[in-house]
């Protein structure tokens, strides 16, 4: 496959499919995404196994995931950052004077954790196949991504905080399922609606800027673009 996504759920899993297909300027692209963590049933569209980001650091520490990434081009790895400072993630997300981290340090300090999940299965792991691992760090939920293109009122600020309720409140429809977040997030199948976030979100910019790395390969290699 070209693309394996490792999340916290199956809502996050769609909504980055969506958003690598209209980057890509592919929508064929879904055929070479793999759900690989949480597990995914294509039939009922269901989330086959235990989510959460407990079970995703529990993963990137296994084997299965380094036999995932040799056996796909890419790996997409996604997380929120509203359960960094819980117990066993162990992500500050304030700074020394109890100020709130920026949303780039932030992610930094999230992806060096995820780096040590890494290399605690497997010492070096990482170093020697960092250029198949790209990290999406939702800063402080992807929800936050959704919210930022949905809502047309002008912010003074980026809002990181308090996303689901928002968007829910925005969207009464809105729903923790994979067809809901299929259908609020496929409006990033088109490329100009994804350059509109990049402007509103800081956390969404930083993930958009990971996937320009590898636009010459992808490109390439589905001879698109």
């Amino acid at each position: 496959m070209l693309f394996g996504l490792a999340c916290e759920g199956v809502t996050d899993q769609i909504t980055i499919e969506n958003i690598l297909c209209g980057y890509f300027k592919n929508p064929d692209l879904d055929e070479e995404i793999t759900q690989l963590q949480p597990p995914f049933d294509e039939t009922d569209k269901k989330q086959k196994d235990f989510g959460g980001w407990q079970m995703l650091l529990a993963y990137l520490s296994t084997t299965r995931f380094r036999d995932d990434v040799l056996n796909n081009n890419f790996i997409v790895i996604q997380v929120d950052t509203d359960v960094s400072n819980e117990t066993g993630f162990d992500v500050s997300q304030v700074d020394a004077n109890n100020q709130p981290l920026i949303p780039e340090v932030l992610i930094t300090n999230v992806i060096a954790k995820l780096v040590v999940t890494i290399d605690s299965g497997d010492a070096d792991f990482y170093q020697q196949h960092s250029d198949k691992i790209i990290f999406c760090v939702s800063v402080h939920s992807l929800e936050c991504w959704l919210y930022a293109y949905h809502n047309k009122k002008p912010l003074s600020k980026p809002k990181i905080t308090g996303c689901y309720k928002a968007l829910s409140h925005l969207l009464p429809t809105t729903e923790k399922t994979y067809r809901c977040y299929d259908e609020l997030s496929r409006v990033f199948l088109n490329r100009k609606n994804i350059d509109a976030v990049v402007e509103k979100d800081p956390s969404f910019y930083v993930f958009i800027q990971s996937l320009e790395k590898i636009e010459d390969q992808i490109f390439n290699r589905n001879n698109i673009g």
